[in-house]
């Protein structure tokens, strides 16, 4: 074992920060490593990742709710949830063939074809997140584009009322903070506490659904059921719960992050910006690999359900394993010279991003195309895109699975 590998904390925040330094020793030396401090194993191949992720009956998503580590640990925090709301229950983190029973009821919405609806949506609300912003040349772009939009495109497909987007965001950045792992009991209470009332608002608004239909992904839940034949059944109000709450988190937190990166990268490789600003049909290629190169979900885990062996590594039956979807996203064995971006990339949206397989995000082709359009109109509209001097520190938010910019803040020259 080299020195790099034996010093190395998976939990250190200096190396949250620049993970792909890790990834690269885990590469060469060990592959599926054993992670002491969090108790679990960390895969890190992308061969081996994609492997796991289409063996669902040996690699469950749904037993990691029953390991040791839990998102929520304190016993306080979880009376929180059972005693004032319901338990804190996730239907997409199920397995075959419940997970599909759970998707079918919204993933036409989600399609490619399903999302092109909401394309008109999307690009009149771009312009007008511009528009607000355009004339003072500079923005911080985080606050003021890459998380407004997919919040509201969200919001709008589940069907909430667009005034309740404040608590909506609220409710949504404490839900992804058990991700970061190492919150005190004060913090989880307080997460319990807000996803209390989180849940409180969906099932009044899931209520609302009952008595007054309308074309939105919440009255399709509200009317949906699990099983099949005779054992097919209504979705209970935790499972409404629990699928609601998941796309909204799932809907905006990361494509914010993504969108942010990819503002990010071109400051880091003006080639790039300049072969874009040449042809806009590379941009497609662009999300991909911005995507791949800065995944905003750096990885999740699994359960073995058997005794079994990962590159001669036995995993014992019951053991942990995180799927280090970012660590895959810069393998050269599946993506030759992957720290750089290459808009001409066969296997670009081959990457891990959204997962694979059963599990493969059901938002994935939304994100793609709120990026598009993003990308697109920003190209259209602005030019010399630049970061603002003085007011960058590109340090990210601390957490072990999401990654994003605090803050982006550019400047640029309006178009036109």
């Amino acid at each position: 074992m080299s020195t790099a590998l034996k010093n190395l904390s998976l939990f250190d925040p200096a190396v949250q920060e620049d993970w792909y330094s890790a990834y690269e020793i885990l590469h060469r030396e060990e592959p599926v490593y054993w992670c002491e401090e969090g108790g679990f194993f960390v895969v890190t191949k992308f061969a081996d990742i994609q492997a796991i992720s289409r063996e669902p009956n040996l690699f469950s998503t749904y037993a990691t709710r029953l390991s040791s580590d839990p998102l929520i640990k304190f016993p306080e925090a979880v009376e929180i949830y059972e005693n004032q709301g319901w338990p804190r229950f996730q239907p997409m983190v199920t397995d075959p063939p419940v997970h599909k029973q759970y998707r079918r009821n919204f993933d036409h919405y989600f399609s490619p074809s399903g999302v092109k609806v909401m394309e008109p949506f999307i690009r009149q609300f771009i312009n007008g997140l511009i528009d607000g912003w355009i004339g003072k040349g500079e923005c911080e772009f985080v606050r003021d584009f890459a998380m407004p939009l997919p919040m509201n495109v969200i919001t709008k497909m589940l069907g909430f009322p667009m005034e309740d987007l404040p608590r909506l965001k609220h409710w949504s950045e404490v839900w992804v903070r058990p991700f970061a792992r190492g919150l005190n009991l004060e913090q989880e209470k307080y997460v319990a506490e807000m996803g209390v009332e989180f849940q409180h608002y969906i099932h009044q608004q899931a209520q609302d659904r009952r008595r007054n239909p309308r074309d939105d992904v919440l009255t399709a839940l509200v009317n949906g059921t699990v099983g099949e034949g005779n054992d097919k059944r209504p979705l209970t109000d935790n499972e409404i719960i629990g699928i609601t709450d998941n796309l909204l988190i799932g809907g905006n937190e990361t494509t914010t992050f993504a969108l942010t990166s990819g503002i990010w990268l071109l400051f880091r490789f003006p080639d790039i910006y300049a072969q874009l600003k040449a042809d806009r049909s590379k941009v497609r290629n662009f999300v991909e690999e911005v995507l791949r190169m800065e995944s905003p979900t750096m990885g999740l885990m699994r359960c073995a359900t058997e005794d079994t062996e990962i590159r001669g590594v036995k995993i014992p039956k019951g053991s942990v394993l995180n799927l280090r979807f970012a660590a895959g996203n810069r393998d050269e064995e599946q993506f030759p010279d992957a720290a750089c971006p290459h808009l001409d990339r066969k296997n670009a949206a081959a990457h891990l991003a959204f997962g694979q397989a059963e599990h493969h995000c059901p938002g994935a082709a939304l994100s793609r195309l709120e990026q598009l359009c993003t990308f697109e109109i920003l190209l259209d509209r602005l030019d010399n895109i630049r970061p603002a001097p003085g007011k960058n520190d590109y340090s990210h938010l601390p957490g072990f699975t999401l990654r994003g910019l605090k803050e982006l803040h550019i400047q640029f020259d309006a178009k036109g």
